[in-house]
């Protein structure tokens, strides 16, 4: 007995070794998954408004109405509250199984504040187009985040037009040396990466994305001077911290690299230098195809492209700035 014991413990030790079983658990249509993720899985969090909504197209969605929000293939749980990332009236997901390669469409973009919302859930990412919510059809609508209450009493969100900071954010970006910053400019880099992803949250307010617009375009300027963004010889470089935030929801990380290979392979594209939106959140790559970080680029934000296509490692690159490329596939067609 005692040497069949060793046995059956020897055998449990051996599986506890062996590559990890996915498990799930299906408790009040609450899943919870443990397993490697590679693109296979995505968080979904589901809700309903609080109170009737106008949206900008005059349609009232009444109280009640569910909404759902999407968080990608993240190995833990996320935070339940997450104010940046909106909820959608409308989305639909579906792709090729470890790939998503297919869009996943919708919009009507609703602010955290509105919404009761319940515990994140994961699921497997399918391979054929799902409808999760389906409000409405309305372009106006569904491209739109300006929803506010029917009822005046009921607190309201402030939606702020961020036009002008993406297009000096990424003029910045795409025009900048940052293998060449000194540590006073990359630490004002750093800072200005977290507070534009919170400036492109649903609760900033205008003067705050006005004010961190004005900061970026003045170091700009004074980068196109002096070659610094706001040391050496600047006089209009502006390190204050107006509108600064705290928010872990900006995506966007500093593109500090070195100047893209020569022999990297290169197709000219018949548009030239660009402005083009993420359809899905895109990892940075470098010439040589080596991941530059764990963080993301936020799925919708918009980068600027240099209108080649260029070839690495088999795969289709766009440049978006000094040795730093993104997968073609992840930018929405125009």
């Amino acid at each position: 007995m005692k040497k069949n014991k060793r046995i059956i413990f020897a055998t449990m030790a051996a599986l506890s070794l062996a590559a990890p079983m996915t498990a799930v658990f299906n408790f009040d249509n609450v899943q919870t998954v443990s397993a490697n993720h590679q693109g296979t899985k995505i968080w979904l969090q589901y809700g309903t408004l609080k109170y009737a909504l106008k949206g900008p197209s005059g349609r009232v969605y009444p109280a009640g109405t569910k909404v759902v929000r999407e968080m990608g293939a993240a190995d833990t749980k996320p935070n339940i509250s997450f104010p940046g990332r909106p909820f959608n009236l409308t989305w639909m997901i579906g792709g090729i199984p470890n790939n998503q390669r297919l869009q996943d469409v919708g919009g009507g973009q609703i602010a955290e504040a509105y919404v009761n919302y319940e515990d994140w859930h994961e699921i497997d990412y399918p391979s054929d187009n799902v409808v999760l919510v389906q409000n409405t059809s309305d372009y106006t609508d569904l491209k739109s985040s300006d929803f506010h209450p029917v009822d005046s009493s009921n607190p309201d969100v402030p939606v702020a037009n961020v036009d002008r900071l993406k297009a000096i954010y990424n003029e910045y970006m795409f025009n900048v040396d940052f293998s060449k910053l000194n540590s006073t400019d990359k630490t004002w880099v750093a800072n200005i990466d977290k507070r534009v992803g919170a400036a492109e949250g649903m609760d900033a307010t205008q003067s705050t994305v006005d004010a961190l617009t004005d900061e970026i375009s003045s170091a700009y300027a004074n980068y196109k001077k002096t070659g610094h963004l706001v040391s050496g010889n600047s006089d209009s470089g502006n390190t204050s911290n107006s509108g600064s935030s705290n928010s872990s929801n900006g995506n966007n990380g500093s593109t500090s690299g070195n100047t893209p290979n020569s022999s990297s392979s290169s197709t000219p594209s018949k548009s030239k230098s660009r402005v083009v939106r993420l359809r899905k959140a895109s990892y940075r790559y470098t010439h040589k195809g080596k991941r530059v970080s764990k963080k993301l680029l936020k799925k919708g934000s918009y980068v600027k492209i240099n209108g080649k296509t260029y070839h690495i490692k088999g795969k289709t690159f766009y440049r978006i700035g000094k040795n730093r490329y993104i997968r073609k596939v992840n930018v929405a067609k125009y």
